[in-house]
């Protein structure tokens, strides 16, 4: 990366991007999320394989999976900065080569600590993927357009989720688990040259902040505004916890607590996953109405917590055979839960909007980190203390509920008093 290329001309100085340039660009940025997401979410669908083949305990396949969300989290805040001087095109394309890297380095890796590397490159490359293509939608698509843009990139995501379920799964039974990241490695490659070849530097900025704004929006800042500091802990404990479910524990949860096959566990991830997809659809065009009808953006993030803390609780109090209907039905919530990142952003300036996003993408995947890990730390204990695997996992998962609604309640009594902006 260099900074001696002169910026293109940005939609402050010309029109927005539009027509077939815009689709063009958007798809690009698409085309990342979608990879950045499966790779995400694949080890759920491979863990069995995983923890098979590797002879992995709970708390090794745990750091395993985690070890891509630590990278996540730590790139955070060097992204934003490199978005800001170099733009989103330059910064996407070079660190998903470095996700390509690491997705060889599993593929190919025959000691334990290669395959955790490659999780961890992985996990730097990607990290761009989600913030980049905000960040450039927001600099150069008109402020109409931002819901939607939004939106479907949500569903870019999932839609790579559904892929890295049941048709991950069955493509590892077909020929391996490494062959998976073979393809990964060349979806990676291409989408590099798409984002380096068909989007611009639209995006650049020529103005640099002083000093004292610079101190005054620095991550240590952020971090203590009051706002920030109501929204963190549901952040970090019930949207990551999500994640960390969604993205390993249910599988092992399906099939060690419910006794179903790898391959029911798989349709199950297909299900939810496409739940979130249609609820994403479903939710880009009920949200607006919502708000016309007095149900603010930050009700109905507040409503979504209370709702995915509620089936969090019941996943392990309730193991009968058809308790994997608790998976679709919290994925209903999913796009709302996330408006509380959209509706924390509005009580700031839009000028350091990004870097409130930012912040609270970084709070997020932490979280993920941490439960991940942290609930195979706990089963294991458990497994230690005598207790079988299953009701290992099950104590496990009782103690995230708690944490949940520790967070949920610190939420709802810091609320502002009056109105919130929506």
């Amino acid at each position: 990366m260099t900074t001696t290329a002169t910026p293109q001309p940005t939609p402050a100085s010309q029109s927005y991007l539009t027509g077939l340039l815009g689709v063009r660009i958007f798809l690009a940025f698409a085309s990342g999320y979608f990879i950045s997401y499966a790779l995400r979410s694949v080890n759920a669908a491979l863990a069995p394989l995983l923890a098979s083949d590797l002879t992995l305990s709970h708390s090794a396949l745990g750091w395993f999976s985690s070890a891509y969300f630590l990278a996540f989290g730590a790139m955070q805040i060097p992204v934003g900065i490199w978005l800001d001087r170099y733009g989103a095109r330059r910064t996407e394309s070079a660190l998903l080569l470095v996700a390509a890297l690491g997705s060889l380095l599993i593929a190919f890796g025959q000691e334990l600590w290669m395959l955790f590397l490659g999780r961890i490159l992985i996990g730097i490359g990607v990290s761009p993927c989600l913030m980049a293509a905000y960040s450039y939608f927001r600099r150069c698509y008109r402020p109409e357009q931002q819901a939607s843009l939004v939106m479907c990139m949500l569903v870019a995501g999932t839609a790579g989720a559904l892929m890295a379920a049941q048709p991950a799964l069955l493509l590892a039974q077909a020929l391996g688990w490494r062959q998976v990241f073979s393809l990964a490695t060349l979806l990676l490659l291409l989408s590099a040259g798409l984002v380096f070849f068909l989007t611009g530097d639209y995006d650049r900025q020529s103005n640099l902040q002083t000093a004292t704004e610079r101190q005054a929006t620095s991550f240590v800042s952020l971090c203590l505004h009051p706002t920030m500091l109501r929204a963190i802990p549901p952040c970090i404990l019930i949207i990551g916890g999500f994640v960390a479910l969604q993205t390993l524990w249910v599988g092992p949860w399906l099939t060690q607590a419910l006794e179903l096959t790898a391959e029911q566990a798989s349709q199950i991830l297909l299900y939810l996953n496409a739940t979130i997809l249609a609820s994403y659809l479903v939710m880009g065009l009920l949200s607006p109405w919502l708000v016309k009808k007095g149900t603010s953006l930050a009700r109905q993030s507040s409503l979504a917590l209370l709702w995915l803390t509620l089936c969090f609780t019941a996943v392990p109090l309730w193991q009968t055979g058809l308790a994997w209907l608790l998976w679709p039905l919290l994925a209903l919530a999913v796009p709302a839960m996330f408006l509380l990142q959209t509706q924390t952003a509005l009580e700031f300036p839009s000028q350091i909007a990004g870097r409130v996003l930012t912040t609270l993408n970084l709070m997020i995947f932490a979280g993920t980190f941490v439960v991940q890990w942290g609930l195979g730390l706990i089963a294991d204990g458990f497994t230690a203390s005598g207790y079988d695997r299953t009701k290992a996992l099950t104590y496990a998962l009782l103690c995230l509920a708690a944490l949940q609604w520790c967070s949920l309640l610190w939420f709802w009594i810091k609320a502002p008093h009056g109105s919130v902006r929506t």
